[in-house]
């Protein structure tokens, strides 16, 4: 699929996902939260992180003469954020991997999650792109993106459709035994075993 890694690459740790509250601007100087937002250099086009507020790129990395733009970094700004809960990656470089993408990699009270930076519409798809950046399957309650006008199957739709896909799959197949086990279970009960 040329520049998106292959939907069955991606692990199944967040299929079951949902977003948890969480009031950004109640406990924005309160030290059980921190944020990791990456931005491209306007001028060498370099990716930058962690960014937090106005900055250029020598201001975040000294080992830089480059004083190109990089952007503002706000963290999240939606009530809420998507829990990762076995996440062992690295925030800063992961940040990177979220550049262009309205989210940013959260730590609350020690567990690390993704959050909107970013609102005012359906960010369904990004937030399933997200995922499958940092190399894990969409949450299956993200499966159901929206049609917005002009979009086309391209393919990056085309790879989180995909991922989308295997996600619902999973999720079926682990219904379906849960399914049978409880049948089972019932027989057994009614046997008197």
């Amino acid at each position: 699929m040329g520049k998106y890694p292959s939907v069955k690459s991606l692990h199944a740790d967040y299929v079951d996902v949902r977003p948890v509250t969480f009031d950004w601007q109640e406990r924005r100087y309160a030290e059980e939260w921190e944020f990791f937002e990456a931005f491209e250099c306007e001028e060498c086009g370099d990716i930058v992180a962690p960014v937090m507020g106005e900055a250029h790129h020598n201001d975040v990395d000294c080992d830089t003469e480059c004083t190109g733009y990089v952007g503002y970094g706000e963290g999240p700004m939606m009530n809420y954020y998507y829990p990762m809960e076995e996440y062992v990656g690295d925030p800063v470089e992961d940040a990177k991997k979220l550049v262009n993408l309205p989210l940013c990699l959260v730590c609350v009270e020690g567990e690390h999650g993704l959050a909107l930076t970013g609102g005012g519409m359906d960010l369904t798809w990004e937030i399933c792109e997200a995922f499958m950046r940092l190399g894990y399957l969409p949450p299956t309650h993200f499966c159901s993106p929206p049609s917005l006008a002009g979009l086309r199957l391209d393919e990056r739709h085309r790879w989180i459709m995909s991922g989308c896909r295997r996600s619902l799959l999973l999720r079926q197949r682990h219904i379906r035994y849960t399914l049978q086990r409880l049948s089972r279970l019932r027989k057994e009960m009614i046997e008197g075993r």
